[in-house]
């Protein structure tokens, strides 16, 4: 085996093993890039566990009612909030197992070209090592640098030879590393798989709860169906109330219309921060047309959302802003609208109030206490938001 032969073949294989690096380096990138994952389930189990919050408190109101059919009726509204809050969880829930089958799936992917890249790795590092073993018993390094032609040749012959054994050394450790890095993903797995199968179990828990409240919908909604007299009449009162205080606010909005206030201007940039108006509570009508939840083949409208007290009486004020008017609506008692710029906070179904027209009121300041029917511990707050004539969904605005 000649000199040059020995020093060809260094050279050849060195190259070699840089070129197939090179190839390694895209599965690299995608191995270990993994930013989001750990977020987004954080995030849904941050929205799990808001959306478990209210459907205790929906459970809190449902205790204890007597039994009238004003009381049916708020019980079927309350379980019918429950019934959405649970499909809302389900949803998340699955929205999470997703995210670990997908983990799962990219985690068996990069086990896939870990092991494949350890396979290769092993493969040329054994190559190497071969090559050295010959190299050592055939002819010594420094003879390899003694027969170049010139100093140049072999100083170039001599870093070449320094190089090879360096990259000899980070094989190596790039086998370890590899190595170590395929039984974190493992685990990692493992953990994953073990999280997905909890899921798996909750959304059971909660298919069966969402069952049990859609069974006890149904008895209640049986029972309240014979009264559908009483139902009507009521719908009817509830419209007349709705429509007495539309016409209030429209009024207020055609009187300021050259006359406004810049305090709260900064109402427009605060959708989904701003703070409820009760202390604690949960949503039993939401913004828009519904079907109703007993009659067949009508629909109620609400301008607003209403939210059952679960805490306390006390109602706040969701922003700055100036007081535009105290009114009295019957069936709403009384009522208080704050303008904020362009828009209107509009706060119904109160007792004592703490505020008069004209007045500024600050974020979070207590304005009145709720109004509460005989025999109940809290109150039920009618809650809008307009912006000029438009009414928006005051849900959208609330914090979650």
């Amino acid at each position: 085996m000649t000199i040059d032969f020995i020093y060809t073949k260094v050279v050849t294989i060195y190259t070699d093993f840089l070129k197939k690096s090179l190839l390694y380096i895209p599965v690299l990138l995608s191995i270990f890039t993994i930013p989001n994952f750990a977020q987004d389930v954080e995030k849904l189990k941050k929205e799990q566990e808001n959306l478990l919050r209210q459907i205790n408190e929906t459970k809190k109101e449902l205790i204890s009612k007597e039994k009238t059919r004003d009381n049916t009726f708020k019980q079927i509204n309350l379980i019918n909030n429950e019934i959405n809050i649970r499909e809302k969880l389900i949803s998340t829930i699955q929205q999470e197992i997703n995210q670990f089958e997908r983990q799962i799936n990219i985690n068996n992917q990069e086990i896939k070209a870990l092991e494949d890249k350890i396979k290769k790795i092993k493969e040329e590092y054994v190559r190497m090592l071969q090559d050295t073993y010959l190299r050592r018993n055939s002819m010594n390094d420094l003879l390899i640098f003694l027969s170049a032609k010139d100093f140049t040749e072999s100083y170039n012959r001599y870093r070449l030879l320094k190089e090879y054994s360096e990259y000899r050394k980070q094989q190596g450790i790039k086998l370890i590393e590899n190595q170590e890095k395929l039984k974190v993903l493992l685990i990692e797995i493992q953990s994953q798989r073990k999280e997905k199968e909890e899921s798996l179990i909750k959304i059971e828990k909660e298919k069966s709860a969402l069952n049990q409240n859609q069974k006890q919908k149904t008895t209640l909604v049986a029972e309240l169906q014979k009264e559908e007299r009483w139902l009507k009449q009521t719908l009817s009162d509830q419209e007349k109330r709705a429509k007495a205080l539309e016409n209030q606010i429209l009024a207020i909005i055609r009187q300021a219309q050259n006359v406004k206030t810049e305090y709260g201007k900064n109402f427009k940039d605060n959708m989904g921060k701003l703070p409820w108006p009760v202390t604690k509570g949960v949503i039993i009508s939401e913004f828009g047309e519904q079907e109703h939840p007993v009659i067949k083949g009508v629909t109620i409208k609400n301008n607003g959302i209403d939210i059952k007290s679960s805490e306390n009486d006390d109602v706040f004020s969701v922003f700055e802003g100036e007081i535009s008017r105290v009114i009295n609506i019957p069936g709403y008692n009384n009522a208080i609208i704050i303008r904020h710029a362009d828009y209107l906070t509009v706060y119904a179904n109160l007792k004592d109030i703490y505020v008069k027209q004209g007045q500024k009121v600050t974020m979070k300041q207590k304005i009145a206490t709720l109004y509460k029917e005989k025999n109940e511990k809290t109150g039920t707050l009618h809650f809008e938001i307009w912006k000029e004539s438009q009414k928006l969904n005051p849900k959208r605005w609330l914090i979650p």
